[in-house]
């Protein structure tokens, strides 16, 4: 008679139980060992964030520095360039070249530390330091009655430097072409000069006690053959020296 032998019919309980504890206490190590694998990875990367951050921290504080400097540069840069000035015996105003320092500062700078360079530079005329036209200085030649075209600087290097190094504006030379930029760059400076010669005049006329027409006669026309001139020069020379200095990476402008 052949034996109906089952194994399951006379496997003792004892390893019944005995296999269930090994099969739960397996389940929990190869959990556990599951946690500590991903677990690594996300301390890593802790340690990754925060080596970056620093990495950020220590760049940014750089920058700042660096931004200062490149600010006081531009300011002596501009109190060098208004040296060149020739006085005219029938106008307050001497033919000066310190606005060519401005728009080089604008076109070169990104708003705000184009805005804090000329900023620093009437600071330094107003304690005192010669670097007004003629080596003048301090309070009275920025509040005398040609200091109203001086006042006017930081206006003048944001209007031409928003216009060329602001963020929407770098993108839109981008996409439109590089020969935007030279027609942005005499449009700005054009609405610059139409602010020098308005609050300028303005100035001048009210601390002098002349109309305004007399204060355009005298501080206005004789001068704007040059400032053309001036502006010509900057389009010329100083725009392609921006584009060869962008293609380098060297300008802090906006990103």
């Amino acid at each position: 008679m052949k034996s109906e032998f089952s194994p399951h019919k006379f496997v003792p309980p004892q390893a019944v139980e005995w296999s269930k504890v090994f099969n739960n206490h397996s389940k929990k190590i190869s959990h556990l060992f599951k946690q500590s694998r991903n677990r690594q990875p996300i301390i890593s990367n802790k340690c990754y964030n925060m080596e970056k951050h620093k990495l950020k921290i220590n760049t940014k504080s750089h920058f700042k520095a660096k931004e200062l400097a490149i600010i006081g540069i531009f300011a002596t840069l501009t109190a060098v360039m208004a040296q060149i000035a020739i006085p005219i015996p029938f106008s307050p105003a001497p033919i000066s070249f310190g606005m060519v320092g401005v728009y080089m500062t604008a076109i070169l700078l990104k708003p705000k530390h184009a805005v804090f360079a000329q900023v620093c530079y009437l600071l330094l005329g107003a304690v005192g330091l010669p670097v007004f036209g003629n080596f003048r200085g301090g309070i009275g030649a920025l509040l005398g009655p040609t200091g109203g075209y001086l006042l006017t600087y930081p206006i003048m290097a944001f209007v031409v430097s928003i216009a060329l190094n602001g963020k929407y504006s770098r993108l839109l030379v981008h996409s439109h072409g590089k020969i935007m930029i030279f027609i942005k760059a005499g449009v700005s400076m054009c609405i610059a000069h139409i602010v020098l010669y308005s609050g300028g005049t303005a100035w001048l006329a009210i601390s002098t006690n002349i109309s305004f027409q007399a204060a355009l006669t005298i501080a206005v026309y004789p001068f704007v053959l040059l400032d053309v001139f001036k502006i010509v020069f900057c389009i010329v020379a100083v725009v392609p020296f921006r584009s060869y200095m962008v293609s380098l990476n060297v300008l802090l402008l906006d990103e």
